[in-house]
Protein backbone atom coordinates (compact mmCIF):
# COMPACT_ATOMS: atom_id res chain seq x y z
CA UNK A 1 0.00 0.00 0.00
CA UNK A 2 1.23 3.69 -0.96
CA UNK A 3 1.94 6.00 2.21
CA UNK A 4 -0.49 8.06 3.87
CA UNK A 5 -0.98 11.94 3.43
CA UNK A 6 -3.20 13.57 5.75
CA UNK A 7 -4.87 16.56 4.92
CA UNK A 8 -6.44 19.07 7.60
CA UNK A 9 -8.26 20.46 4.35
CA UNK A 10 -9.23 23.13 6.61
CA UNK A 11 -10.92 21.33 9.99
CA UNK A 12 -10.30 22.96 12.82
CA UNK A 13 -7.75 21.52 14.39
CA UNK A 14 -5.73 21.55 17.67
CA UNK A 15 -1.84 21.78 18.36
CA UNK A 16 -0.08 18.86 19.79
CA UNK A 17 3.68 19.04 20.85
CA UNK A 18 5.66 16.85 17.83
CA UNK A 19 7.77 15.81 21.15
CA UNK A 20 4.39 13.56 21.77
CA UNK A 21 5.30 11.46 18.75
CA UNK A 22 8.40 12.00 18.13
CA UNK A 23 9.58 10.90 21.89
CA UNK A 24 6.33 8.92 23.48
CA UNK A 25 4.66 7.64 20.25
CA UNK A 26 7.02 3.99 20.63
CA UNK A 27 6.21 3.63 24.55
CA UNK A 28 3.61 5.43 25.72
CA UNK A 29 0.13 4.01 26.25
CA UNK A 30 -2.75 4.32 24.80
CA UNK A 31 -4.37 5.85 27.73
CA UNK A 32 -1.52 7.90 28.30
CA UNK A 33 -1.78 9.08 24.63
CA UNK A 34 -5.67 9.78 25.61
CA UNK A 35 -4.87 12.12 28.84
CA UNK A 36 -2.37 14.07 26.79
CA UNK A 37 -5.24 14.54 23.90
CA UNK A 38 -7.86 15.87 26.31
CA UNK A 39 -5.61 17.77 28.28
CA UNK A 40 -4.95 19.67 25.19
CA UNK A 41 -8.18 19.83 23.52
CA UNK A 42 -9.94 20.84 26.42
CA UNK A 43 -6.81 23.23 27.39
CA UNK A 44 -8.46 26.12 30.10
CA UNK A 45 -11.25 24.09 31.27
CA UNK A 46 -11.73 22.96 34.52
CA UNK A 47 -11.65 19.09 34.39
CA UNK A 48 -11.98 16.80 37.16
CA UNK A 49 -10.51 13.27 37.38
CA UNK A 50 -13.37 12.21 36.50
CA UNK A 51 -14.37 13.93 33.68
CA UNK A 52 -11.34 13.16 31.98
CA UNK A 53 -12.04 9.24 32.55
CA UNK A 54 -15.19 9.57 31.21
CA UNK A 55 -14.03 11.47 27.82
CA UNK A 56 -10.99 8.70 28.00
CA UNK A 57 -13.57 5.99 28.59
CA UNK A 58 -10.51 4.74 30.95
CA UNK A 59 -10.71 4.64 34.66
CA UNK A 60 -10.27 7.35 37.19
CA UNK A 61 -6.57 5.61 38.39
CA UNK A 62 -5.39 4.99 34.94
CA UNK A 63 -6.16 9.08 34.24
CA UNK A 64 -3.51 9.52 37.06
CA UNK A 65 -1.12 7.34 36.46
CA UNK A 66 -1.32 8.98 32.83
CA UNK A 67 -0.53 12.56 34.01
CA UNK A 68 1.92 10.82 36.41
CA UNK A 69 3.93 9.69 33.06
CA UNK A 70 3.80 13.18 31.57
CA UNK A 71 4.73 14.75 34.45
CA UNK A 72 8.03 12.44 35.08
CA UNK A 73 8.50 12.84 31.38
CA UNK A 74 8.43 16.12 31.50
CA UNK A 75 6.16 17.27 28.96
CA UNK A 76 3.86 18.76 31.40
CA UNK A 77 4.70 20.29 35.01
CA UNK A 78 2.07 20.85 38.04
CA UNK A 79 1.60 24.58 39.08
CA UNK A 80 -1.11 24.81 41.83
CA UNK A 81 -3.82 22.98 40.57
CA UNK A 82 -3.06 23.48 36.96
CA UNK A 83 -1.09 21.48 34.66
CA UNK A 84 1.15 22.82 31.92
CA UNK A 85 2.42 22.41 29.03
CA UNK A 86 6.60 22.96 29.26
CA UNK A 87 6.54 25.56 25.97
CA UNK A 88 3.99 27.15 27.38
CA UNK A 89 5.60 27.24 30.56
CA UNK A 90 8.87 28.71 28.67
CA UNK A 91 7.17 31.28 26.41
CA UNK A 92 6.37 33.00 29.54
CA UNK A 93 8.89 35.49 31.87
CA UNK A 94 10.46 33.50 34.28
CA UNK A 95 11.34 35.89 36.37
CA UNK A 96 9.84 36.39 40.61
CA UNK A 97 8.38 39.83 40.95
CA UNK A 98 11.13 42.49 42.17
CA UNK A 99 10.46 44.25 46.30
CA UNK A 100 11.44 47.96 46.65
CA UNK A 101 14.52 48.55 49.42
CA UNK A 102 12.09 49.52 52.44
CA UNK A 103 10.04 46.63 51.84
CA UNK A 104 13.31 44.01 52.29
CA UNK A 105 14.36 46.53 55.08
CA UNK A 106 11.22 46.59 57.13
CA UNK A 107 11.18 42.60 56.65
CA UNK A 108 14.32 42.03 57.51
CA UNK A 109 14.10 44.60 60.78
CA UNK A 110 10.66 42.60 61.68
CA UNK A 111 11.56 39.16 60.52
CA UNK A 112 14.75 37.54 62.45
CA UNK A 113 14.38 34.09 60.31
CA UNK A 114 14.88 36.35 57.09
CA UNK A 115 17.31 37.99 58.67
CA UNK A 116 18.82 34.89 59.62
CA UNK A 117 18.06 33.67 55.92
CA UNK A 118 20.35 37.05 54.11
CA UNK A 119 23.12 36.91 56.37
CA UNK A 120 23.94 32.63 55.79
CA UNK A 121 23.32 33.64 52.46
CA UNK A 122 25.76 35.95 51.88
CA UNK A 123 27.92 33.88 54.17
CA UNK A 124 27.89 30.80 52.10
CA UNK A 125 28.04 33.05 48.79
CA UNK A 126 31.33 34.53 50.51
CA UNK A 127 29.88 38.27 48.87
CA UNK A 128 27.64 40.88 49.85
CA UNK A 129 24.21 40.70 48.31
CA UNK A 130 23.18 43.91 46.57
CA UNK A 131 19.18 45.16 46.04
CA UNK A 132 18.49 43.02 43.07
CA UNK A 133 20.32 39.97 45.16
CA UNK A 134 17.76 40.70 47.87
CA UNK A 135 15.15 41.19 46.45
CA UNK A 136 15.53 37.33 44.36
CA UNK A 137 15.45 35.88 48.52
CA UNK A 138 12.44 38.08 49.50
CA UNK A 139 10.37 36.95 46.45
CA UNK A 140 11.64 33.14 47.27
CA UNK A 141 11.05 33.99 50.42
CA UNK A 142 7.41 35.82 50.26
CA UNK A 143 6.11 35.26 46.72
CA UNK A 144 6.77 31.45 45.80
CA UNK A 145 6.30 30.44 50.18
CA UNK A 146 9.80 29.17 50.48
CA UNK A 147 10.97 28.36 53.85
CA UNK A 148 14.51 29.44 54.69
CA UNK A 149 15.74 26.35 55.04
CA UNK A 150 14.39 25.48 51.86
CA UNK A 151 15.68 28.45 50.36
CA UNK A 152 19.14 27.74 52.15
CA UNK A 153 19.15 23.93 50.42
CA UNK A 154 18.78 26.03 46.65
CA UNK A 155 20.93 27.89 47.24
CA UNK A 156 23.78 25.23 48.58
CA UNK A 157 22.74 23.45 45.60
CA UNK A 158 23.78 25.92 43.44
CA UNK A 159 27.12 26.21 44.83
CA UNK A 160 27.67 22.42 43.93
CA UNK A 161 26.79 23.42 40.27
CA UNK A 162 29.39 26.30 40.41
CA UNK A 163 26.31 28.59 39.79
CA UNK A 164 26.41 31.73 41.95
CA UNK A 165 24.49 34.55 39.83
CA UNK A 166 20.98 35.05 41.26
CA UNK A 167 19.84 35.05 37.64
CA UNK A 168 20.67 31.20 38.12
CA UNK A 169 19.68 30.87 41.22
CA UNK A 170 15.95 32.54 40.30
CA UNK A 171 15.39 30.07 37.57
CA UNK A 172 16.19 26.93 39.91
CA UNK A 173 13.76 28.55 42.12
CA UNK A 174 11.05 28.77 40.05
CA UNK A 175 11.44 25.17 38.46
CA UNK A 176 11.41 23.37 42.08
CA UNK A 177 8.24 25.94 42.66
CA UNK A 178 6.93 24.44 39.48
CA UNK A 179 7.87 21.03 40.72
CA UNK A 180 5.72 21.22 44.00
CA UNK A 181 9.18 21.30 46.28
CA UNK A 182 8.00 22.99 49.00
CA UNK A 183 9.75 20.93 51.95
CA UNK A 184 13.05 20.15 53.05
CA UNK A 185 12.45 16.21 52.45
CA UNK A 186 11.13 16.93 49.15
CA UNK A 187 14.01 19.03 48.15
CA UNK A 188 17.24 16.08 49.23
CA UNK A 189 14.83 14.07 47.37
CA UNK A 190 15.00 16.14 44.15
CA UNK A 191 19.03 17.28 44.56
CA UNK A 192 19.54 13.04 44.97
CA UNK A 193 17.21 12.70 41.49
CA UNK A 194 19.21 15.28 39.74
CA UNK A 195 22.89 14.37 40.66
CA UNK A 196 22.24 11.11 39.67
CA UNK A 197 20.72 12.01 36.48
CA UNK A 198 23.65 14.61 35.57
CA UNK A 199 26.27 11.37 36.49
CA UNK A 200 24.11 9.21 34.15
CA UNK A 201 24.82 12.03 31.68
CA UNK A 202 28.69 11.88 32.40
CA UNK A 203 28.85 8.41 32.66
CA UNK A 204 26.50 8.48 29.06
CA UNK A 205 28.89 11.30 27.36
CA UNK A 206 32.03 10.36 28.60
CA UNK A 207 31.08 6.71 26.71
CA UNK A 208 30.04 7.94 23.49
CA UNK A 209 33.53 10.00 23.59
CA UNK A 210 31.85 13.39 23.60
CA UNK A 211 34.77 15.37 25.60
CA UNK A 212 35.13 18.46 23.82
CA UNK A 213 31.11 19.75 24.42
CA UNK A 214 28.51 20.14 26.60
CA UNK A 215 25.85 17.80 25.47
CA UNK A 216 22.72 19.48 23.92
CA UNK A 217 19.52 20.03 25.42
CA UNK A 218 17.80 17.59 22.81
CA UNK A 219 20.30 14.76 24.01
CA UNK A 220 19.83 15.17 27.24
CA UNK A 221 15.92 14.72 26.44
CA UNK A 222 17.11 11.60 25.06
CA UNK A 223 19.53 10.09 28.24
CA UNK A 224 16.31 11.06 30.63
CA UNK A 225 13.88 9.42 28.37
CA UNK A 226 16.25 6.18 27.85
CA UNK A 227 16.98 6.21 31.68
CA UNK A 228 13.17 7.33 33.46
CA UNK A 229 10.87 6.40 30.99
CA UNK A 230 12.59 3.29 29.14
CA UNK A 231 14.25 2.12 32.67
CA UNK A 232 17.48 1.37 30.55
CA UNK A 233 20.33 0.32 32.25
CA UNK A 234 23.83 2.26 30.98
CA UNK A 235 25.06 -1.42 29.78
CA UNK A 236 21.93 -1.51 27.05
CA UNK A 237 22.84 2.08 26.26
CA UNK A 238 26.32 0.99 25.58
CA UNK A 239 25.20 -1.79 23.49
CA UNK A 240 22.76 0.50 21.91
CA UNK A 241 25.70 2.69 21.04
CA UNK A 242 28.05 0.05 19.78
CA UNK A 243 25.48 -1.12 17.40
CA UNK A 244 25.33 2.45 15.93
CA UNK A 245 28.80 3.20 15.65
CA UNK A 246 28.87 -0.28 13.68
CA UNK A 247 25.90 -0.05 11.44
CA UNK A 248 26.27 3.81 10.82
CA UNK A 249 29.86 4.34 11.09
CA UNK A 250 28.58 7.55 13.51
CA UNK A 251 27.43 8.82 16.74
CA UNK A 252 23.63 9.36 16.10
CA UNK A 253 21.33 9.93 19.09
CA UNK A 254 17.80 9.81 16.77
CA UNK A 255 19.85 6.16 15.51
CA UNK A 256 20.21 5.10 19.09
CA UNK A 257 16.84 6.20 19.98
CA UNK A 258 15.32 3.91 17.67
CA UNK A 259 16.86 0.78 18.93
CA UNK A 260 17.07 1.46 22.46
CA UNK A 261 12.44 1.74 21.73
CA UNK A 262 12.46 -0.97 19.55
CA UNK A 263 14.58 -3.21 22.59
CA UNK A 264 11.96 -1.46 25.32
CA UNK A 265 8.86 -2.67 23.02
CA UNK A 266 10.48 -5.99 22.52
CA UNK A 267 10.08 -6.29 26.97
CA UNK A 268 14.43 -6.63 26.53
CA UNK A 269 15.75 -5.87 30.09
CA UNK A 270 19.44 -7.24 29.28
CA UNK A 271 22.06 -7.39 27.14
CA UNK A 272 21.77 -11.08 28.05
CA UNK A 273 18.11 -10.79 26.51
CA UNK A 274 19.71 -8.84 23.18
CA UNK A 275 21.67 -11.44 23.01
CA UNK A 276 19.34 -14.28 23.18
CA UNK A 277 17.39 -12.84 20.54
CA UNK A 278 20.18 -12.55 18.14
CA UNK A 279 21.47 -15.93 18.32
CA UNK A 280 17.23 -17.31 17.90
CA UNK A 281 17.28 -15.19 14.71
CA UNK A 282 19.72 -15.53 13.69
CA UNK A 283 21.24 -12.07 13.46
CA UNK A 284 18.59 -9.93 12.37
CA UNK A 285 17.73 -8.14 15.22
CA UNK A 286 21.16 -6.20 14.91
CA UNK A 287 20.04 -5.77 11.40
CA UNK A 288 21.33 -2.64 9.93
CA UNK A 289 17.54 -1.43 8.55
CA UNK A 290 15.98 -2.50 11.77
CA UNK A 291 16.48 0.51 13.60
CA UNK A 292 16.48 3.30 10.92
CA UNK A 293 14.35 6.24 11.61
CA UNK A 294 12.39 5.50 8.12
CA UNK A 295 11.70 1.88 9.04
CA UNK A 296 10.56 3.32 12.01
CA UNK A 297 8.06 6.03 10.22
CA UNK A 298 6.70 2.60 8.04
CA UNK A 299 5.98 0.51 10.48
CA UNK A 300 3.43 3.65 11.99
CA UNK A 301 2.35 4.41 8.79
CA UNK A 302 1.59 0.36 8.18
CA UNK A 303 -0.24 0.14 11.66
CA UNK A 304 -2.36 3.27 10.71
CA UNK A 305 -3.52 2.30 7.69
CA UNK A 306 -4.47 -1.80 9.12
CA UNK A 307 -2.12 -3.62 7.36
Amino acid sequence: MSGIIFNSNQIPMMQVPKSVADRFLPTATGAQIKVILCLIRFEDMALTVDDIAKQCNISVRDVGDAIDFWVKSGLIIRRGASLLLVNAVNEQAQTLPRYNSESILEQKTNDQSFAYLLDEIQRILGKSMNHNDASVVFAMYDHLGFSADLILQIINYCVSCSKTNFRYIEKVALDWYDRGIDSFEKAESLIKSLEKRARTESAVSTYFGIDNRALSKKEKEYISNWTEVLNMPLEMIKEGYERCIDNKGKLSFAYINGILNDWFKKGYKTVADIENADNKSSGNVGNIKSYDSSAIEEEILKRLAGE
